[in-house]
C-alpha cells in the first residue's frame, strides 16, 4: 500500500516572526511547509531554516514528482486579490503556477493543504484622523480582506477539502457504511488576530478594527463550514517580539503585563500546532497575552 503523503500546511505572511516560527514548529513535526510572503529573498532564507522532511519513495507521490512534496514558497501578494489567487499556471505571479489545482477524485495530490495558517498582516502607528484613506485600504485589504479573499479561493477550488480516513477495521464500504466506519480527517483554518482586536488600542483603530474583524470571520466561518468537516480556530497574540514590535518600549509595556515579559514566536507557534492536531478543536480562540487581558 502507498504511504500517505506528508501533512501539508500553508502559511501566509511565513518568511518571519510569528509565520516562521510556526513553520519551524510544523517542519519539526514533519508537515510538509510552503510559505507565502512578498520577498522571494526572506523565503528562500526561511525555507533554509525549516527542517528538512524526511526521505519519502517514489510510491507515495505516485504521478506527481517528489520535489512537490518538500518544503516550498511563494512568492506573491495576498492582498492582489485575484490577480494572486487563481488557478492559472500561465501567470508566474499566480497561486496555481506554484500549486496546481488538485482534481477532486485526487486526495493525495501534493497541492491539498491540511492546515492553512493566515498569518499575513501589516500594523499601523498613526492616529486615526490623520490617516489617508490609502492607509486605511491598505491595513484592512492586508488583515482582514485578503485573509476571506484567499480562503475562499482555496475552498471553492478542493484545496482544502475533507478526506476520510480508514476505518478501525480496514477501509470500510462506500457510502454510508465508510461515513459510519470512518474517521474524518478534515482540513485546519488558523487565523492569528491580535489582542487589540479585542481591546482596541491608541493609534491603531484600522488595525484594531480589522482583527476584530479576523475574529468574526473565524467565527462565522466556523459555524458555516462545520458539515463541511473544515475545522476553524484563531489565536490571539498579545505583544510578541518580533519585527512588528521592535520599537515599542518593551520595558514599559512588560510592567503591564502579568507575567512580565513579551510573548516569542515560538510560543505562538505551539499553539497553533496544538489547534491543528486536536481535533476537538473547532471555533477555538486562543488568548495568548501574558495575562494582559485580564487586567
Amino acid at each position: 500500500m502507498a504511504t500517505s503523503r506528508p501533512r501539508h500546511v500553508l502559511v501566509t505572511g511565513g518568511s518571519r516572526g510569528i509565520g516562521l516560527a510556526i513553520a519551524q514548529l510544523f517542519a519539526k513535526n514533519a508537515y510538509r511547509c510552503t510559505l507565502i510572503s512578498r520577498s522571494e529573498d526572506a523565503l528562500k532564507a526561511a525555507v533554509g531554516t525549516l527542517q528538512p522532511l524526511p526521505s519519502l519513495s517514489s510510491s507515495v507521490s505516485g504521478t506527481q514528482p517528489l520535489s512537490s512534496l518538500q518544503h516550498g514558497y511563494i512568492p506573491g501578494n495576498i492582498s492582489h486579490g485575484s490577480n494572486f489567487w487563481s488557478t492559472s499556471t500561465t501567470q508566474p505571479s499566480h497561486f496555481g503556477t506554484f500549486l496546481p489545482k488538485p482534481h477532486v477524485r485526487e486526495q493525495n495530490h501534493a497541492s491539498r493543504i491540511d492546515v492553512l495558517v493566515n498569518c499575513a498582516g501589516i500594523t499601523q502607528a498613526k492616529l486615526f484622523t490623520a490617516m489617508e484613506d490609502a492607509s486605511l485600504d491598505q491595513i484592512v485589504n492586508t488583515n482582514l480582506t485578503s485573509m476571506m479573499v484567499g480562503t475562499r479561493f482555496l475552498l471553492r477550488q478542493g484545496y482544502l477539502k475533507g478526506v476520510r480516513s480508514p476505518s478501525k477495521d480496514g477501509e470500510g464500504e462506500k457510502g454510508n457504511a465508510n461515513e459510519k466506519q470512518g474517521e474524518w480527517a478534515g482540513p485546519v483554518i488558523i487565523n492569528v488576530s491580535s489582542l487589540l482586536g479585542l481591546t482596541g488600542g491608541y493609534g491603531a483603530v484600522a488595525y484594531a478594527a480589522s482583527k476584530a474583524g479576523v475574529l468574526g470571520f473565524t467565527r462565522a466561518l466556523a459555524t458555516e463550514y462545520a458539515s463541511h468537516k473544515v475545522r476553524v480556530n484563531a489565536i490571539v497574540p498579545g505583544y510578541v517580539e518580533s519585527d512588528m514590535t521592535k520599537d515599542l518600549d518593551a520595558a514599559a509595556l512588560s510592567q503591564r503585563i502579568p507575567l512580565g515579559r513579551f510573548g516569542k514566536p515560538e510560543e505562538v507557534a505551539q499553539a497553533a500546532l496544538f489547534l491543528a492536531e486536536n481535533q476537538y478543536a473547532h471555533n477555538c480562540v486562543i488568548n495568548l497575552d501574558g495575562g494582559l487581558s485580564a487586567v
